[in-house]
């Protein structure tokens, strides 16, 4: 049971790291050019064990406090300013006594004895960790300056001799059990356990090569013999290290990963350089998949431009915006000529009336007209919008509604409903309330250009009706979207003067 639970513990740690290290919301008002920065580290120091578990290395009454001390080695190499890894080599006297305040109880496997204030152990400890570096001051704001503080998570194995021993009243002392030679264990010079551990770095800055760092450090042991006293009290092991030492920073650049210098210009990536969109499409180049796309074209946030059909051919290429077809159509479906008046049927206006190239198919002008008000009342078009925002995406969005607004004007006898949509990200009633915003703010724009404001009505669906999947950053960012579209006949209102003379 107590293995399930240690190895259950070390996941839990581990997923909740990660699940924050994948999150896309943090954003730092500087960032550094991590090409131009030095990543691996050593360091070394002394170190003083303190042991918490049947036998304790502070307060044990007569026998006073145990003092132990040790050192240590470690390489650190930084993936980015928040995260690294770290391997840990550890060497430390252990020792302790009993507290003058302990309950008296039996030592198991040891026959006659309990623990009593005139019990100690002493031995020594060696073993190695890998630590999950994960920085807390790059978390909010990147580039710390002269303060550092870090967090380490991790695991580790080491082996000790722990003796446990019994003073007698005239200071000698009897040896009740070595765990250091003990035949019953495979191990038979050695006693091993592996253990989690939780360390807290503060690191001061002395100059661009060298740091130091105090890091307090609670150890979790599996085994329970660590302090050579074995109960059915005491199972479950702690001990805390204390660490001060020297860091060294490795690398030919004059910037850690960590750290930020206000006066290396060339490791501090500059605001006018990020802020570089090439194409125009309002994604910056450092983000930008495709940043040679046209100027004017509609992209997602990825800077790809929008393909409304998923037929891999972008809209500004596509013929047929919404029907899926191939290249070698222009993003069309394959049709004939129901009609065969050698106008596809694609293009053909009047489909089943043989007709002129001149009225796209149809007889005669009359005949057009008629289709294209048929067309008006199936209109539809999508405005998309960015994360948790009822601000229209660009520019080339406004020209949609732009062009919106001018059928409108030219069909005044058609109504017209704005439906505002969200992804599945954020609380179910935020994201109702952002989707209503957004339909509201497209159809003011449409009211500003001229539209009667009874001719449009607004509402908002929040999650429902995904047009694309939520699980990819390209299906939610169609999700994001309004939609217009035609819905019947308007009759203008008229209004009633009565005469009352």
């Amino acid at each position: 049971m107590r293995r399930v639970l240690f190895a259950s513990l070390f996941a839990f740690i581990a997923t909740g790291l990660s699940a924050q290290f994948t999150t896309d919301q943090y954003t730092y008002k500087k960032s550094i050019n991590l090409k131009n920065s030095n990543s691996w580290a050593v360091g070394g120091g002394f170190s003083n064990f303190i042991m918490h578990g049947d036998l304790r290395s502070i307060g044990t009454g007569n026998q006073g406090n145990f003092w132990n001390f040790g050192g240590y080695l470690y390489v650190d190499k930084m993936f980015n300013p928040l995260l690294g890894l770290e391997f840990k080599v550890n060497y430390n006297k252990i020792s302790g006594g009993a507290q003058y305040f302990s309950d008296i109880y039996e030592v198991l496997y040891v026959d006659n004895t309990q623990i009593t204030n005139n019990l100690f152990f002493d031995g020594r400890a060696y073993g190695a960790e890998m630590n999950l570096i994960f920085s807390f001051s790059n978390l909010y704001e990147h580039l710390s300056r002269k303060w550092h503080v870090s967090g380490y998570f991790g695991m580790g194995y080491h082996q000790y001799n722990s003796r446990l021993f019994e003073r007698n009243p005239d200071g000698s002392k009897d040896l009740l059990v070595d765990f250091g030679f003990n035949p019953a264990r495979n191990s038979v010079r050695q006693a091993s356990s592996i253990y989690l551990t939780t360390q807290l770095g503060i690191k001061y800055r002395i100059n661009k090569r060298v740091d130091i760092e105090f890091r307090p450090s609670w150890y979790f042991n599996y085994e329970d013999h660590l302090d050579g006293a074995i109960s059915n009290k005491q199972d479950w092991e702690t001990f805390f290290v204390n660490h001060l030492g020297v860091t060294i920073k490795l690398g030919k650049e004059k910037v850690f990963t960590i750290w930020g210098d206000d006066d290396v210009k060339d490791s501090i990536a500059s605001p006018s350089i990020d802020l570089i969109d090439t194409d125009g499409d309002g994604v910056i180049d450092q983000f930008d998949k495709d940043p040679n796309t046209p100027k004017g074209v509609a992209v997602y946030a990825n800077g790809i431009a929008v393909d409304s059909d998923g037929d891999n051919i972008p809209d500004y290429k596509d013929e047929c915006r919404f029907e899926k077809g191939p290249e070698n159509n222009n993003g069309c479906p394959v049709l004939g000529d129901r009609d065969r008046d050698g106008i596809p049927d694609r293009k053909d206006k009047c489909i089943d009336v043989k007709g002129l190239e001149k009225y796209e198919g149809c007889p005669d002008g009359e005949a057009l007209r008629l289709t294209e008000v048929v067309e008006v009342l199936n209109y539809s078009k999508n405005i998309y919008f960015d994360t948790a925002s009822n601000q229209i995406k660009s520019a080339t969005y406004y020209t949609m509604l732009d062009e919106v607004a001018n059928i409108m004007l030219k069909n005044p006898n058609v109504s017209f409903s704005v439906s505002g949509y969200t992804d599945d990200r954020g609380e179910e009633s935020y994201n109702q309330k952002l989707s209503e915003r957004r339909a509201n703010e497209a159809r003011l724009y449409l009211i500003a250009r001229g539209v009667e404001s009874d001719r449009i009505t607004a509402k908002g669906y929040g999650e429902m009706n995904p047009r694309y999947d939520n699980s990819t950053e390209q299906g939610r960012q169609l999700n994001r979207r309004v939609e217009i579209k035609s819905v019947g006949p308007y009759k203008k209102k008229t209004k009633v003067i009565i005469d009352r003379d």
